[in-house]
């Protein structure tokens, strides 16, 4: 029987893989990513060497498809770091189920570092101090994951509330958009009160 001119499995198609069944069902593992690529799993093994090699695949196909490498970080810090955090969104919120299992993997990749430097780079020649600028990405991370289940959730989480047992949220609740702009324009909030937080722990003269 002749072989297949294309190869039934590459690690970019095992990674997009992986990304798509864990946005279905909001988990991964081996024998479920193997029937879904149609193979058994002593065949990914050929491929992978276990479910943290997956992951990274996972992580890879991101960054491969959101364009992360082709950012500007000429600009000054809070734009750079602006963009990166919008760019970082979009591709976590196009796979919610990808977070969960993406946000405690370790970041062990060689792209992932690059980029990370670039980061480093930037805010280190802003004026920060080294021992902040771990604890700054960090907070922002946390803040975009955290954004990026929000515009996957109801548009409304607060519900049944009322005017007598609670006013005050019931007042404010009447301003709150009922659609997906709720978090769009959460997010942007955050994101200016982040970067102005940042900005007042650089020193100043």
């Amino acid at each position: 029987m002749p072989r297949p001119r294309t190869p039934l499995l590459d690690r970019r198609r095992i990674g997009a893989a992986a990304l798509r069944l864990a946005d279905e069902q909001g988990t991964l593992t081996i024998p479920a990513l193997a029937r879904a690529l149609g193979v058994a799993p002593s065949a990914l093994y050929h491929h992978v060497s276990g479910r943290d090699e997956i992951i990274s695949l996972m992580r890879e196909e991101l960054a491969l498809t959101t364009g992360d490498a082709d950012q500007d970080w000429s600009q000054p810090w809070a734009q750079s770091l602006e963009a990166w955090a919008r760019s970082y969104l979009a591709a976590f919120a196009a796979h919610p189920g990808a977070v969960p299992l993406l946000a405690v993997a370790p970041l062990a990749e060689p792209f992932m570092h690059a980029m990370y430097e670039k980061v480093a780079e930037s805010l280190l020649a802003a004026g920060f101090a080294e021992a902040q600028v771990i604890p700054l990405i960090n907070a922002l991370e946390s803040f975009i994951l955290g954004s990026a289940l929000d515009l996957v959730s109801p548009p409304v989480m607060v519900s049944n509330v009322t005017r007598e047992t609670a006013p005050h949220l019931s007042a404010v609740l009447d301003h709150t958009p009922t659609d997906h702009t709720r978090a769009k324009s959460s997010f942007d909030i955050g994101l200016r009160a982040m970067l102005s937080g940042f900005a007042h722990l650089l020193p100043h003269d």
